[in-house]
């Protein structure tokens, strides 16, 4: 019994495996997608009657929540197409999803520490993110 050609046939069959349990994963984002596009329509819809402020905050953290959701499907679409996950992706995932938290604490007026500590997660992703372009072996990623 040869059994490199056992795990490379077992690899093969997993990788096959991976990549189709992927692709059928990839309708949970899509339609998160599309339950968070209805969503920004009726929260618009239901505050038009209250002040603008409220308003815009909807829209905002909705938009917010869309964008989180895109980058998601972009670092899943980068794995099936590559067959790797591209840390730019992830590290944009994270500052998108970071984004969020800061504009929702922007509402809910917060105390200095935490808006400090939330400042240094911030910079020290955006640091990752430029790292990772400026030394990433390929450009083109």
């Amino acid at each position: 019994m040869n059994h490199e050609n056992l795990f490379e046939r077992l690899a093969i069959w997993l990788s096959t495996f991976i990549r189709l349990a992927l692709n059928v994963l990839l309708i949970v984002p899509i339609c998160a997608l599309v339950v968070g596009i209805g969503k920004a329509g009726i929260d618009l819809f239901h505050a038009l009657r209250q002040p603008l402020d409220v308003i815009l905050q909807n829209v905002l953290l909705d938009t917010v929540f869309i964008l989180a959701v895109v980058e998601i499907t972009i670092t899943l679409l980068g794995y099936l197409k590559d067959g790797r996950v591209h840390v730019r992706y992830i590290v944009d995932t994270i500052l998108i999803i970071m984004l969020n938290e800061i504009v929702s604490m922007w509402f809910r007026h917060p105390k200095l520490d935490n808006a400090i500590g939330l400042s240094i997660i911030i910079v020290a992703l955006a640091l990752v993110r430029v790292s990772v372009i400026r030394f990433s072996p390929r450009h083109d990623d």
